[in-house]
């Protein structure tokens, strides 16, 4: 009976190490997840329910995309882990290297670092803020990340969030909402304080 218990002990540990102690990526809509290794996961979530559209060819064109992005940038940059189309909604899950092959390869504004590196990388970090939590919270920016993004999507972090610009709306501790429309020449990108 024992060695029954040691045995089923090790088998839910080893699924839970093979599938990531349960932390697999999904969204219901556009989310970029910052890890905290600083690589990045995309999901694209869109209608694909119109009968003139063609799943092999949607899915032929994301590796073709991909494909070309890694040409240039190199290996492992860009890989796309997962293609679906369910009930006419197609999925698209992308890992990135980093930050910055999140930005190149969809063509926006996005950082993921911390505040004091934004700041030298050029940034200018706005002076308001909305708390993003009732707790007494201080600005600290040695302690805090940051992301910049330029995007209608949500954000997800490793990590609780602080601080917020206006553009934003806190989900939950580790999710936001940005409000980001690309055809305004005027808007500013939203920005993502957390610890």
């Amino acid at each position: 009976m024992r060695r029954m218990i040691h045995v089923g002990a090790l088998l839910v540990l080893t699924v839970a190490v093979l599938t990531g102690c349960g932390k697999n990526f999904s969204a219901d809509t556009d989310t970029v997840y910052v890890q905290k290794k600083g690589t990045v996961k995309g999901a694209n979530v869109a209608d694909f329910d119109k009968e003139y559209y063609d799943e092999a060819e949607l899915e032929s064109f994301i590796n073709d995309t991909v494909d070309t992005y890694v040409a240039k940038a190199g290996e492992g940059t860009v890989a796309v882990t997962s293609f679906a189309v369910e009930d006419g909604t197609a999925h698209v899950y992308l890992d990135y290297a980093g930050a910055e092959d999140y930005a190149q390869f969809n063509g926006i504004d996005f950082y993921a670092g911390t505040v004091l590196d934004a700041q030298a990388d050029g940034y200018d970090i706005p002076k308001e803020y909305n708390a993003a939590t009732d707790k007494d919270t201080t600005w600290d920016a040695d302690g805090n990340k940051i992301v910049i993004i330029g995007q209608q999507t949500q954000v997800r972090v490793d990590g609780t969030i602080l601080f917020v610009t206006p553009n934003v709306t806190v989900v939950d501790k580790n999710t936001a909402d940005v409000t980001y429309d690309i055809l305004d020449e005027e808007a500013q990108p939203a920005y993502i304080v957390y610890k």
